[in-house]
Order: structure tokens, then sequence, then C-alpha cells
């Protein structure tokens, strides 16, 4: 007896794709948009035509095993579309004529660092891996190509947000020391809230031993 989760979660993520497809078209026209959002949306088509591919395989799914492997993969793949969507529509809610890097960086931040190329990669990884499966194999084989190609393209498209990774690092306050003075490095200075200015040209400094009160008196 086949197990219908397999099936149902294919069809949730077509779903998503459908409304990542009708939220590209939002805002494919803004001016400064990334050549990597343009690469990402032209997978869109594929990564549709492949899970409705995959339609038919799942329906033989029916061991505990497959299910868990399989739904595990499809989960991850529907999160990461979830995110691109996500990306997709605050774009288009805080954009009018022009793109907005803000906007983009600070919901990339949110969703946990994430570049809209990232995601799709991710996507297609996850696509590659289902039509590996044994259940799937033969009849996705024509799939695995088109989806190898396509995330090769987006590994060497230029970065939509660059030093992504250490956004969120300047501006950290730390609370250390004698008597709870606090130290913070905002991006380029060290601030002492007892008075004193400590800069560092490099964002970050190194402090040695702080003396007491005492030992200044």
């Amino acid at each position: 007896m086949s197990n219908a989760k397999i099936p149902r979660q294919i069809a949730r993520l077509i779903g998503v794709i459908e409304d990542l497809t009708e939220a590209y078209d939002t805002i494919k026209d803004l001016r400064g948009l990334p050549e990597a959002f343009q690469e990402s949306s032209k997978c869109l088509r594929l990564v549709e035509q492949t899970l409705r591919t995959a339609k038919s395989p799942a329906k033989s799914v029916d061991t505990a095993d497959d299910v868990e492997v399989l739904g595990a993969r499809l989960d991850c793949s529907e999160e990461k579309a979830d995110k691109l969507l996500e990306i997709f529509q605050k774009i288009s809610r805080k954009s009018t004529e022009e793109f907005v890097p803000s906007v983009y960086r600070s919901t990339a931040v949110k969703l946990g660092k994430h570049r809209a190329e990232t995601l799709m990669v991710g996507i297609l990884e996850d696509l590659e891996m289902l039509a590996a499966h044994h259940l799937f194999r033969v009849v996705m084989q024509n799939q695995v190509e088109p989806l190898n190609k396509a995330r090769q393209k987006l590994v060497d498209v230029n970065p939509s947000l660059l030093d992504l990774d250490k956004e969120g690092q300047p501006g950290t306050a730390n609370q250390f020391g004698d008597g709870n003075r606090m130290f913070a490095n905002f991006g380029g200075s060290q601030k002492n809230i007892e008075g004193g200015n400590y800069e560092s040209g490099g964002g970050v400094m190194n402090i040695g031993m702080i003396p007491s009160k005492e030992a200044t008196k």
C-alpha cells in the first residue's frame, strides 16, 4: 500500500514554486535587480517540471525508510523555497521602480544569511538527490542533466550580496572585567563606558589586563 505523504509534499512544494513564479513577476523589472535573481528565476520552470515528473513515482513510495528519507529531503527543499518566496515578496512590497539592496540584505540576514541564489542552488541539489533515488531514477533520468547544469550556472553567478557572512558582527557588545565595566566593539572603535575611547583601525582590539580602580588611584 502506498503512502500519501510524499505525493502531498510534492504537491505542496509545487504550490510554493508557483507562488515564487508569481512573486518574481512583480520584481523582475526593478532597476538594479541582481543577475543572481534573474538566473534563479530561470530555474523555476525546471523545478516545477521536475516536481511534476516526480508525482507519478511518488505514488509508489511505501516503506517507512523511503518515506522518512524522501520526506526529510522535500521538507528541506520546501523550507528553502519558503525563504526565497519571503525574499521576493518583501522586495516587492518595499520597492517601487528600483531594487533596494538594504531590504534584501535585512531579509536575508533574518532568514539565516541566505542569498537568493544559494537557496535556489539548495533546491536544485535536493531535486538531484530525489532523482537519484531508486524509486525515481528511471522516470526522472532526463531531469538530472538539466538540474546539474542549472545548479552549476548558479554557483558561478556573481553573488547577489557581498560579505553576507560578516553581517551583524560589528556592533556587538560584551560585558566583562572588574566591576561589570562594559567594553563594546562598534565597528572600528573600542568604547569604554567609564570614559575612555580606544581606536582600532581594523575593527578588532585586544585588551590585556585591565587595572583595578584601586590600582589607578
